[in-house]
């Protein structure tokens, strides 16, 4: 298995934007806390965070490609139930059903990650020590914020049993740690 210095490598290698690489940073922060909630492997939980979207920009013109491309890159690094987590996340295009715990972590991850910056960007220091679990809720129920944001797919955190209040209760502190990181 890749270790988290050589993943860093390959996401260094495969994609240039900034964003796209913090977003990828979030979601492995998520699921790496994720994982030792659940009492799961936390680094293949957080290289398949890292990893998810290693093919986003070779493939953003072609979303049906988006997640198997990716497993493409990462066969032989990563295990196999990594890389199908990674095939799931896009299943509208792949037509890979989500099914794991891995499955539907990383789909909620991926978008909780998203809404949860958009909420610190409207902070008055556009900070993430300034959100709260509440903060993030009320946003969760305000269908004009972050629109593109699908509540959906956070929702997937309920095939973990758990609600999403306390999935925001695991995901928050998580990505407060790589505030820096993330430049938030």
């Amino acid at each position: 298995m890749l270790s988290r210095d050589k993943a860093r490598e390959l996401l260094q290698a495969h994609v240039e934007t900034v964003n796209l690489r913090k977003h990828m940073l979030a979601v492995a922060a998520i699921m790496e806390a994720l994982a030792g909630e659940l009492d799961c492997d936390p680094d293949v939980w957080w290289l398949t965070g890292l990893l998810h979207d290693v093919d986003y920009e070779e493939t953003r013109d072609r979303p049906e490609l988006h997640g198997t491309r990716s497993a493409e890159i990462l066969q032989g690094l990563l295990p196999g139930h990594a890389l199908r987590a990674i095939r799931a996340h896009n299943w509208r295009h792949t037509g890979i059903e989500p099914s794991s715990p891995l499955d539907h972590g990383l789909i909620a991850s991926d978008a909780l990650s998203g809404l949860v910056v958009a909420t610190a960007l409207v902070m008055p220091h556009a900070s993430l020590d300034e959100v709260r679990v509440s903060s993030v809720l009320k946003k969760m129920d305000d269908g004009s914020f972050a629109k593109n944001i699908d509540r959906g797919r956070i929702r997937q955190c309920t095939m973990l049993n758990l609600g999403v209040q306390e999935y925001v209760s695991v995901a928050l502190p998580a990505l407060q740690r790589v505030h820096e990181e993330l430049g938030l």
